[in-house]
């Protein structure tokens, strides 16, 4: 609130950069003295008051033209964020195609590439033995999913798994997880594997593939594009025709593990892992 002699003003206003304008002001002069205008008559007085009116009008156009030019100059800044976004997408962590511990739990394996990520586990149930006294193996369970790694946030998909498949043998299920992790081998063949074009979205920003990616029936993108190609979405990918999707080979493997899977017993206690 700002106030002198004649009126008092009420200013308010927002700035959201390369999104929003919001400017609002409101005038008030009740207690001004309008003596000096009472004694010119109303004649007068509404001459006056059309000038006043007209001058209004100019100082509005000059507003609504400041506002014009500041939505030209937030699109180039909304523009320049949707290139700083893809500009700033992290590179995925990965294992390098290897086996190892995970990270979060080391009870689990898993390996990864920039396009895939696979986890797995065989879990030992133990029962108490009162004749020899001590807890006994009774039952492994093997779990296994395979997922998009994605750079995104919220787009690492789940492609494929089992959760806790029972075998009373421990070999048999050693046996089983082994063929889980050949059938899906040729997903970690390469560091950075064609990308499923179903799957596309998850690893581009702003309508342009990441850097260092590839989609299957698409030739490879370059990457050395400014800003400006990258807020525009300029790349220009060719399609070819379609080849088997990876994805397709994916279900095809399920498939076929669903034929020769072992009934389930009933599993006395559940234990659940965040990935």
């Amino acid at each position: 609130m700002e106030e002198n002699k004649d009126y008092r003003v009420h200013r308010s206003g927002d700035l959201s950069e390369g999104y929003k304008l919001q400017v609002e002001h409101t005038v008030s002069c009740e207690n001004t003295d309008i003596s000096a205008l009472i004694a010119q008559g109303a004649e007068t007085v509404q001459a006056m008051r059309q000038d006043s009116i007209e001058g209004e009008k100019k100082a509005y156009d000059i507003v609504v033209a400041a506002a014009k030019q500041w939505e030209q100059q937030a699109a180039a800044t909304q523009r320049l964020d949707r290139a700083l976004a893809y500009l700033r997408t992290p590179e995925v962590k990965h294992t390098g195609n290897c086996w190892q511990p995970f990270s979060n739990n080391k009870d689990w394996m898993e390996i990864s590439n920039r396009v895939y990520k696979m986890f797995c586990q065989i879990r030992e149930q133990t029962t108490y033995n009162r004749e020899a006294k001590q807890d006994v193996p009774t039952a492994w369970y093997v779990t296994w999913d395979l997922y998009i790694n994605s750079p995104r946030k919220g787009y690492n998909i789940h492609l494929a798994g089992q959760d806790k498949k029972r075998y009373t043998d421990k070999a048999a299920a050693e046996r089983y997880l082994d063929g889980r992790k050949k059938a899906y081998s040729h997903l970690f063949a390469e560091i950075s594997p064609p990308i499923p074009k179903e799957h596309e979205n998850c690893f581009t920003v702003n309508g342009v593939l990441l850097p260092g990616y590839t989609v299957e029936g698409q030739e490879p993108v370059k990457t050395d594009h400014t800003a400006a190609d990258v807020s525009e979405g300029g790349i220009s990918m060719p399609e070819k025709p379609e080849k088997p999707s990876v994805l397709g080979k994916l279900s095809a493997a399920k498939e076929r593990e669903k034929a020769a899977a072992e009934p389930k017993a009933p599993i006395k206690k559940k234990e659940d892992m965040q990935i």
